[in-house]
C-alpha cells in the first residue's frame, strides 16, 4: 500500500498565496502542455505497480488515453471507488456530477499507462482570489 502522504492535503508550497488551492497538475508534479484561458492540459504518466499522488479535479475534464492499462480509481483513504480497463485510443468525459473528486489512481498492469487530461473551465481558466 502507498504511504499516507499522499492521502493528507497539500501542503503549503514557498510561494503560495494564503488559502491557495493546488491544481491537479500541481498535485501531480506534472507540467501544463497547454495553458490558455479556459483550457488546461497535461499528460499523466503512471508506471506499472505505481501510483499516482492523490489529487483534486474542480473542473469537468476528458481523458486521453495514450498507452491504455487497468487499474482503479483510489479515494483519499485508499478505498477503491472503481476498477478500470482503459484501451489505448480510449476518450472519456468526466462530466461535473462528481465534483470536486479527490483520487489517485493506481496501474494494475504491467504496462505503462500513460493519459492527456484536458479541462474545460467555463470562468476562463484562472482561480479568483475569492475562490482560492
Amino acid at each position: 500500500m502507498p504511504s499516507d502522504e499522499h492521502l493528507s492535503p497539500p501542503r503549503p508550497r514557498p510561494g503560495d498565496a494564503p488559502g491557495h488551492r493546488h491544481e491537479p497538475w500541481e498535485e501531480l508534479g506534472a507540467a501544463l502542455v497547454v495553458d490558455e484561458p479556459g483550457v488546461k492540459c497535461w499528460i499523466e504518466t503512471v508506471p506499472p505497480g505505481e501510483a499516482r499522488p492523490l489529487h483534486t479535479h474542480r473542473h469537468p475534464w476528458v481523458t486521453v488515453v495514450l498507452s491504455g492499462a487497468h487499474g482503479e480509481s483510489l479515494d483519499e483513504h485508499g478505498g477503491v471507488i472503481k476498477k478500470v480497463a482503459l484501451e489505448t485510443g480510449q476518450v472519456l468525459f468526466n462530466d461535473g456530477a462528481q465534483l470536486p473528486m479527490r483520487h489517485r489512481v493506481r496501474n494494475l498492469s504491467d504496462r505503462t499507462l500513460v493519459m492527456v487530461a484536458i479541462e474545460r473551465r467555463a470562468d476562463g481558466g484562472g482561480v479568483s482570489e475569492a475562490a482560492a
